[in-house]
Parts: structure tokens; sequence; C-alpha cells
């Protein structure tokens, strides 16, 4: 019973995969693009290490699924903030709302506003 639960987990998780690599080509834009690649390939690759981790049943496997579970959730959210946040300062692009960043960016770096904004709420 484990191993059909592990390897329709395996499927899952692949079929997320693919997904994001057909997401990536078929997306409009840079915007929606980066979400293929980032979203579903996260919980694509947890799937599949949680099916490895039932198919193989050692502590092994489980710390090595883990270990890849671990640097898939550090790494790929980070990385994909920094990608959006390279096409932001290259392309500009045209937003629907407010643009916080270029208002941020314009009064300095994350420790000045701070800073500013305590003086003028009245600190």
């Amino acid at each position: 019973m484990m191993d059909v639960i592990a390897g329709v987990l395996m499927v899952f998780g692949s079929t997320l995969v693919l997904l994001a690599g057909v997401g990536v080509v078929r997306s409009w834009g840079i915007y929606a693009r980066m979400h293929s690649a980032a979203k579903a390939p996260t919980l694509g690759i947890l799937t599949i290490a949680v099916g490895l981790a039932l198919a193989v049943r050692s502590t092994t496997a489980l710390v090595t699924a883990l270990l890849i579970v671990v640097l898939q959730l550090v790494t790929g959210p980070v990385g994909t903030h920094l990608l959006g946040r390279a096409v932001y300062r290259r392309m500009r692009p045209e937003l629907d709302g407010v643009d916080e960043l270029a208002r941020d960016e314009s009064v300095g770096d994350g420790a000045d506003s701070c800073a500013g904004a305590e003086t003028e709420s009245g600190r």
C-alpha cells in the first residue's frame, strides 16, 4: 500500500514539474513565467521527495529527501525574488496600481526609509 501511495505522489510531483515547464514556455509575460517557474516545481519536488522517502523507507533516504525539500524551499523563493527585482530594474514594466518599489527606492535603502518613517510618525 505504501508503494502505491509513494508512486502516486511521485507521479503527481512529476506532473507538476512538467506543467511548470509548459507554463514557462507558454506564458505571455515575464512575471507569469516567473510564477510558473517558482510555484509548481516547489510543490512538485516536495511531493516527489515525500514519495521517495515512502518508497525507499530508510533513514538516509528520509534525511536526503528532507535536505532537498529544505534547500528547494529556501532557494526557490529567493531566486525568484532576485529575478523579479532584476526584471523590474531592467525593463520597468507598467503596473496596474501604485509602484511601491519605485517609491521605496527613491527614498533610499531599507534602513533609511524605516528610520524616516519612525521620525515622521512622531517619535
